[in-house]
């Protein structure tokens, strides 16, 4: 899709626009950033800093579902949010002609499932016949679906499905009522970290199932500095994972506990060793997008497959405003 290349950037442009920046610190408005209750979310709530080394005050707001959030993007209510490849499919057809991908926030194994401890269970193939658990409705339902239609002895029907709330599930496991659970990062780390499951099996072979960060068209026209600073920030967090997994997993932690959620930074590190938390967006995540979109539409969730649009040149600002940031320190 030629229309989906980068936006012409030019290094004159990024000199005098990393200069701008610089000149207009001070300046700039907040920005209401839409996240969702996810491992690096947790992260950027700890450490504030990340938004004030680049002089933004951002007001971070974690909604509970991704519909929430898409539609506090819609209504004007958030300038950036976060999805997952189905919500950006969903964003898309709700307004084809004002969304933007900046970047992703998160890709690869995502979402696994998680079997006793203690059990026999091998693969999917042990599970025949028994009762399995998922959030029916969310993207673990959907990679569900898509690695089943892969498999041509294994079908949906061969388990009994039961619909259970994320926070229910490691209890579930632990008292027998089930014997395997689906889900997304990091319930599956916490039933590890506390020796109640492990993993059967993760999903990043099956589809990257991106998170990617969202706009409008309007808001990056009017705010290009805020969101190359924004991004510079998101390129720190993602830098503070790779490097120092340990005491990122504290911070977040600490985090999750000032928000009531109970999450041990052992949980925490092994999701930041599990999962990819680069920002590139790229033609290969472009097509893990296009096929969901296409799944989707197979399924009939979706009437027609809509056209993204996408602009790396703000992450390639972003990189640049961190390098000048750097070498000045």
């Amino acid at each position: 899709m030629k229309a989906l290349r980068l936006a012409g950037l030019t290094m004159l442009a990024l000199v005098l626009a990393t200069s701008f920046m610089l000149i207009a610190e001070d300046n700039l408005s907040t920005v209401r950033y839409g996240g969702q209750y996810y491992p690096g979310e947790f992260l950027l709530k700890a450490h504030p800093d990340f938004w004030e080394n680049y002089g933004l005050d951002v007001k971070h707001i974690l909604f509970s579902s991704g519909t929430e959030n898409n539609m506090a993007l819609i209504s004007g209510n958030v300038d950036v949010n976060c999805g997952s490849d189905s919500k950006t499919v969903s964003l898309f057809a709700a307004i084809p002609d004002q969304a933007l991908i900046l970047a992703t926030i998160q890709r690869g194994d995502r979402y696994s499932t998680i079997v006793g401890v203690d059990s026999p269970y091998q693969s999917w193939y042990d599970l025949k016949g028994k009762t399995v658990a998922t959030r029916l409705g969310t993207g673990a339902e959907q990679v569900l679906l898509r690695y089943f239609d892969q498999i041509e002895d294994l079908a949906w029907n061969d388990f009994n499905w039961v619909n259970l709330k994320i926070e229910d599930m490691i209890s579930a496991l632990q008292n027998g009522s089930i014997q395997a659970f689906t889900a997304w990062e990091p319930t599956p780390a916490i039933a590890e970290a506390q020796s109640v499951g492990r993993v059967l099996r993760s999903y990043g072979d099956i589809a990257l199932v991106p998170v990617c960060l969202h706009t409008t068209l309007k808001y990056a026209e009017t705010h290009h500095d805020e969101i190359v600073r924004f991004l510079a920030a998101q390129l720190d967090k993602a830098d503070m994972i790779k490097n120092d997994p340990t005491g990122a997993a504290e911070l977040a932690a600490q985090a999750a506990s000032a928000q009531g959620i109970q999450v041990s930074p052992d949980a925490f590190e092994r999701v930041f060793s599990r999962v990819d938390f680069s920002l590139e967006f790229d033609e290969n995540v472009l097509a893990s997008i296009e096929d969901t979109a296409q799944f989707l539409y197979d399924k009939g969730k979706i009437d027609s497959i809509p056209e993204f649009r996408w602009d790396g040149s703000f992450l390639e600002e972003a990189k640049a405003l961190r390098a000048q940031k750097a070498s000045e320190e």
